[in-house]
């Protein structure tokens, strides 16, 4: 069972000196990069990546910080993240000014780096992924994305949302690795028609081997370097440590777990300085390292110099960070890296994989409760009761985290899609919840749809209601649809429509990803690529995938239920009515809006009235959804999360039939809108699990948020866990809580400075509560306040 207490001096005073670091945008990657792309303009964009990585992690500055004994840096200071004009530099045109004030993500930019990213405009305009985008988007995707009906199809940044071979690099290490590239490039047949792509592919991944092992090698001088000056002789001990690890990984395989841990450090951080995608994620860490950790504790290394180690690296997980601009961190709020560890569930033999790393893997997050990494524990009928019991009370101690996934639905999703049973036990949730396994190439994120403005869409004939824009079809004037059945037929009409913009702007941006910004380093690590010979953008992946996601399916489902129960069951009120009071934002209409709140029946309630409105829309969207395919031959694999998408396109849509007022947030992944879930968290619960979440194997979302009550009693741990148990016997897909009171968020809203270390769940993520933005902060204080009673 997890302790409360920080017991590692060394651990605190990390933790401690990284929230004291001031966030602040570095300009030095983006320097590097443009200087490599103008010394290499005539070569193939594989090689000219592998080029632009390897002098950025040749000529960056590093530095080890005073305790560390995990190093490595994404950038020249600590929690300072890069820039990547390859990518985008619109916001460095716009928006620079703007990072200490905005309402998002803010970071301090110095006059230095603005100096420095304005000096470099000129030769990124017109050459990014972004500018790329706007030339090749239909005008449907460009109305769609400016009007709120589909959001982020990382058409500005990196792709991201991956599980990579860290395994691979354990067993291997990179010289093994680059042993392999140079093995495929000799078996290479001039003469096929293929040649010259796998060729420049495994080129690139060739150079990257030899840049990562260098980058290492540079740490291993500096650590020398540094011991010399040393008068601590304790430190100075420690130093010449990192020397000697860093001087064997993670060019060669582990022999100790410090070495297994910064092997893996390396392997992780430098994808994160390859390129800005979200979510690259370190799965089941309990897993592979478990033989490292074992190893050492039968050497006689004392569990107690292990968990310091360890929790050196879990303050390491929150030193990464990413700039985004204003449109991003707005479905972003709150910097959500999605850096998931993966701890318990089934192994690939169908047995129980808990151990002993497990438990100090919930140790370290009780002692550091930082937001990264985002822990997960997967659950099954099997899981052992004092692990889910050690899970509980890391829960209780208010950060969120960890969120739960069900073994027992999520596997089974996965063969359904043609993966292997032994594959799919050993899945990984990647980023928030979304579901990979290895050698997936899963562009999980594939983009966000507001099903709201669907709605919208079919009440105002294919018209936006805030703006009067076309962006739908026109499926006839709502006062002439007679029967309920017609209005969903035309709201069938429209989400076809639209998931078919959306797979339009996903495949785009696919597109001028595998053209201008390819990752080898990335792709080294997921498995089939090398095999195969390309990189993983180009669909060089084992799987590829493509996930987009449904958003406010709550907000839809109770909107339709009132409009079935008053419209035309009881006749209360004309659908006229109703769209006159969301044009007007029901100024002049409360009588109506609260008929519509009062008197229809709400999700999250168990009442299967509205609960089959919400299985209905939600299934029409799968079926939908599923109709696509990718550039890299994959499907399209639905989801229903939403990062903070719900109030991004929250404040883009009109006044909704549930009594929702405009530009205010939708309910968010698969949960009751907030202060509608009224009838207890088993009824919530039940009605979220009537879904058929085995469709949306790319992830759900289901938040919930209990009164600090529930552990006041003695049995409050006890109950929440057979809580759990009903989740995974119900079929539930992913669950996660707050536990803290509306009084102590409100407090925080109003005395933010007393507050700094107040962390909460937002999504598929925790945050820090007073870094987000108030419309985020006032949706987490709406949610229901529950209790067992």
């Amino acid at each position: 069972m997890p302790v409360v207490t920080r017991t590692f001096p060394r651990v605190e005073r990390l933790r401690d000196s990284l929230l004291a670091t001031e966030s602040e945008i570095c300009h030095e990657r983006a320097l590097l990069v443009t200087e490599s792309y103008q010394e290499n303009e005539g070569l193939p964009i594989l090689i000219k990546r592998a080029k632009a990585l390897a002098k950025v992690l040749a000529e960056m500055t590093i530095f080890i910080h005073p305790d560390e004994l995990i190093v490595g840096h994404q950038s020249s200071k600590r929690r300072s993240p890069p820039v990547f004009p390859e990518l985008c530099v619109e916001w460095i045109e716009t928006e620079l000014d703007e990072f200490e004030t905005r309402k998002h993500n803010r970071l301090k930019v110095s006059e230095e780096t603005k100096r420095a990213l304005r000096s470099i405009l000129p030769y990124w305009k017109g050459k990014t992924v972004y500018d790329r985008f706007l030339a090749l988007r239909p005008e449907s995707v460009a109305k769609a994305v400016s009007f709120g009906l589909i959001a982020n199809t990382h058409e500005k940044n990196a792709l991201g949302h991956v599980a990579l071979n860290y395994k691979k690099v354990l067993a291997k290490g990179f010289r093994g690795i680059k042993e392999e590239i140079e093995d495929a490039l000799s078996q290479l047949d001039i003469a096929s028609p293929d040649y010259l792509p796998k060729y420049e592919f495994l080129q690139a991944a060739s150079i990257v081997c030899d840049a990562i092992m260098d980058f290492a090698g540079r740490y291993a001088k500096l650590a020398r370097e540094m011991a010399e000056e040393e008068s601590d002789p304790v430190r100075r001990q420690e130093l010449l440590t990192i020397s000697e690890i860093c001087a064997h990984v993670p060019a060669n395989p582990p022999r100790t777990f410090h070495e297994a841990l910064q092997a893996f450090w390396f392997a992780h951080l430098i994808p994160w300085i390859e390129a800005n995608g979200y979510s690259i994620t370190p799965g089941r860490l309990d897993q592979y390292l478990y033989p490292y950790y074992r190893s050492d504790r039968e050497r006689g290394v004392s569990k107690e110099e292990l968990q310091e180690l360890l929790e050196c690296l879990w303050v390491k997980f929150s030193e990464v960070l990413r700039v985004d601009d204003k449109a991003v961190a707005e479905i972003s709020s709150g910097y959500p890296l999605g850096q998931n560890v993966a701890l318990g569930g089934v192994l690939p033999d169908g047995t129980d994989g808990t151990n002993e790393l497990s438990f100090m893997c919930l140790e370290a997050q009780a002692h550091i409760r930082l937001l990264q990494p985002n822990l997960t524990v997967r659950l099954h009928a099997g899981t052992p009761d004092d692990f889910l019991k050690a899970a509980v009370r890391v829960i209780s101690l208010g950060n969120g985290m960890p969120q739960l996934l069900n073994d027992e639905l999520i596997i089974p999703s996965l063969v359904q899609r043609g993966i292997p049973i032994e594959e799919a036990r050993d899945y990984i949730p990647v980023g928030c919840d979304e579901i990979t396994v290895d050698g997936t190439w899963g562009r999980c994120n594939g983009g966000y749809l507001n099903f709201a403005k669907v709605l919208e869409l079919t009440l105002n004939n294919g018209r936006c209601l805030l703006t009067g824009e076309k962006l739908g079809l026109e499926t006839g004037d709502p006062a002439g649809f007679q029967t309920f059945s017609e209005l969903m037929d035309a709201y069938h009409r429209q989400l076809e429509h639209a998931v078919g913009i959306q797979a339009a702007a996903a495949n785009i941006t696919d597109l001028i990803h595998a053209e201008l910004a390819p990752c080898p380093t990335v792709s080294i690590l997921v498995t089939g690529c090398i095999e195969n010979g390309r990189d993983a953008t180009h669909g060089g992946a084992r799987y590829n995938f493509t996930g987009p996601v449904g958003v406010g399916s709550a907000t839809v489902g109770d909107s339709l239920a009132a409009i079935k129960k008053l419209v035309y069951e009881s006749k209360a009120i004309s659908l006229e009515d109703i769209i006159q009071a969301i044009r007007q934002d029901f100024v002049g209409h409360e009588p109506l809006r609260q008929m519509l709140i009062n008197r229809a029946p709400k999700f999250g309630c168990d009442e299967d009235y509205v609960d089959d409105l919400v299985i209905e829309i939600t299934k029409d969207f799968f079926d939908q959804v599923e109709k696509h395919t990718n550039p890299r031959g994959g499907p399209f694999i639905p989801a229903l999360y939403s990062v903070t998408a719900q109030a991004g396109l929250g404040r883009l849509s009109a006044a909704t039939p549930d009594g929702r007022r405009e530009r205010t947030p939708l309910s968010d992944g698969i949960s009751p809108s907030n202060g509608r879930d009224l009838a207890g968290p088993t009824a919530a619960l039940k009605s979220v699990c009537k879904v058929d979440l085995i469709r949306a194997t790319n992830g759900v979302i289901f938040n919930l948020r209990f009164s600090p009550s529930v552990l006041s009693d003695g049995d409050g741990l006890n109950k929440i866990a057979q809580f759990l148990r009903t989740f995974v016997d119900l079929g539930g897909f992913h669950i996660q809580f707050n536990i803290i009171s509306t009084e102590t968020l409100k407090e925080a809203q109003r005395n933010p400075e007393a507050h700094r270390g107040l962390v909460v769940r937002v999504a598929g993520y925790s945050a820090f509560f007073v870094e987000l933005c108030k419309e985020v902060q006032d949706s987490i204080i709406a949610r229901t306040e529950q209790s067992f009673r």
